[in-house]
């Protein structure tokens, strides 16, 4: 609650893309922020991994491909003209050229398969070779190299994109984004832009509010919550009741979704969205100081607000008030 309220404070009307960023964090599920250059998509990136001591204060402010610190946070900018080896890194010459010892080999220090929070910008710009190969990492977290297989440390992927995949070859890739939020400028009515001008400059000239909290910890603390997600199930605590009535609405939600062409809601989107759906249960209880944790309406409601693969404002605030029964 600490780090999303850190957040909350330093971007101003983005406080569903900060809650979108805590879900992605809980279940390790990819996410892109989707919306037009300017939105602080990047920005919210670079601070949430400054506050996790991954990079430094100075480059969290700066854009630039420089943003990182450590082999645990990797950041890049992509284009149509990004080579694989930009990311992956270039075949050490030094090594293939040995007359005793010669191999060809990667030097990967500083590349994505190295990292355990991963940045990619623009990331439907790049290449069908880049792409493919991010499909193994987002799936099985593995990189494969001339038929070597990789496992790699990979925890968290973000994305940015000022807009949602057009080419009908991209839906692949669209869709292992289980999680997609959309980022739009402020509305231009006095009050709204006051405030977020208000924020901005603070948030440019100040530094960053120390926090009660420690946060450098938190890929360790995230591991250990999916780990006892694991343990629960194993032992029975944490399971599925198919009998649920909430099924009910799940089944409106989504056959509504089908029809008017939102969202497939494929198995695999749908299998996925129920630990989203947990982990949405546990923060909504933190923030509400609630006793126990209980997913109801309100948690279904996650698909509507970062499962969608069409936007429709109007036909979305009608199934929110049919699902939460208003």
């Amino acid at each position: 609650m600490a780090l999303e309220q850190a957040l909350k404070a330093r971007f101003y009307g983005m406080d569903k893309t900060v809650e979108c960023m805590m879900l992605a964090s809980l279940t390790a599920e990819p996410m892109v922020m989707i919306g037009p250059p300017g939105t602080a998509k990047s920005r919210l990136t670079r601070t949430f991994c400054d506050l996790l001591g991954l990079i430094g204060g100075e480059e969290a402010d700066e854009g630039g491909q420089g943003a990182r610190r450590d082999e645990r946070y990797f950041e890049y900018l992509l284009t149509q003209f990004t080579e694989p080896s930009e990311l992956f890194g270039y075949f050490d010459l030094a090594k293939l050229f040995d007359p005793v010892h010669r191999e060809f080999v990667r030097d990967s220090s500083g590349m994505i398969q190295k990292a355990e929070v991963v940045f990619l910008d623009e990331v439907f710009n790049a290449s069908s070779a880049i792409l493919n190969a991010l499909l193994t990492f987002m799936n099985e977290r593995k990189f494969h190299d001339r038929g070597t297989v990789i496992d790699v440390p990979m925890k968290l992927l973000f994305a940015a994109s000022n807009h949602p995949p057009r080419e009908e070859g991209l839906g692949a890739v669209y869709d292992r984004f289980l999680l997609r939020s959309r980022v739009c400028n402020v509305s231009a009515d006095a009050e709204t832009l006051g405030d977020m001008m208000a924020v901005a400059w603070q948030a440019t000239h100040a530094m960053l509010e120390e926090t009660d909290t420690d946060f450098t910890d938190l890929l360790g603390r995230l591991d250990t919550y999916r780990l006892d997600v694991d343990r629960l199930t194993e032992n029975g605590a944490l399971r599925v009741e198919e009998t649920d009535p909430l099924f009910h609405r799940l089944a409106d939600l989504v056959t509504e979704l089908r029809r008017r062409d939102l969202s497939e809601m494929s198995n695999r989107r749908l299998a996925k969205f129920a630990g989203v759906m947990v982990a949405n249960a546990l923060l909504r209880s933190a923030r509400e100081a609630a006793e126990e944790a209980r997913i109801g309406a309100a948690d279904l409601k996650v698909i509507l607000d970062y499962g969608l693969d069409a936007e429709d404002d109007s036909t979305v605030r009608k199934l929110t008030d049919h699902l939460m029964g208003t």
